[in-house]
C-alpha cells in the first residue's frame, strides 16, 4: 500500500491554485483571506495553475500552508479569551491591505476585485511585477 501525498491533488489539477485551495473537497477549511496569506508567504500567483508547480514551488506551497495556519492557530491561542467575540482579529499581512506597502518588499499591495470576493496580493514577489486586472471596470463593459 502506498501513502498518498495530500498535496498532490493541487500537484495534479489545472485549477488556479486560489480556486483549489478554495475548494473545501481538496482542503477543508482555508477561508479566503487564509488563501491570500498562503499564497503571499508562497509567493506563488493566485492564477498559477496547480499542475504548473514545479518541485521547488509545491515546497513553498506545502510550508506556506502549515507555517501561516499554525501562525494563525498560535495567534488565536494568545489573544482569544471566553468568551469568544463575535470577529476575531486576524493576523493578516497581505488580504484587506490593499494600497498599503508589501511586508516583504515594500510594492504597493493590489486587489482583484470580484462582484462576492476580493484577491488580495503583491506584484513584486507574486506575479514578477505584473498587475493583475481588477473585476470592478469589467462589469462597466457589459
Amino acid at each position: 500500500m502506498t501513502l498518498v501525498n495530500p498535496l498532490q491533488a493541487l500537484l495534479d489539477a489545472p485549477r488556479p491554485l486560489r480556486a483549489l485551495l478554495r475548494d473545501q473537497r481538496v482542503i477543508a477549511g482555508i477561508g479566503r483571506s487564509w488563501v491570500d496569506e498562503i499564497l503571499w508567504e508562497a509567493m506563488l500567483s493566485p492564477y498559477k495553475r496547480g499542475a504548473d508547480l514545479d518541485g521547488e514551488e509545491a515546497a513553498r506551497l506545502r510550508e506556506a500552508i502549515v507555517q501561516t495556519l499554525s501562525g494563525a492557530l498560535a495567534h488565536y491561542e494568545q489573544v482569544i479569551a471566553l468568551p469568544i467575540p463575535d470577529k476575531l482579529p486576524m493576523p493578516l499581512r497581505v488580504h484587506r491591505h490593499e494600497g498599503q506597502p508589501c511586508p516583504r518588499c515594500g510594492t504597493v499591495l493590489r486587489s482583484v476585485h470580484f462582484e462576492d470576493y476580493v484577491i488580495a496580493y503583491c506584484p513584486s514577489c507574486q506575479t514578477d511585477g505584473r498587475v493583475l486586472k481588477d473585476r470592478r471596470l469589467s462589469r462597466l463593459l457589459r
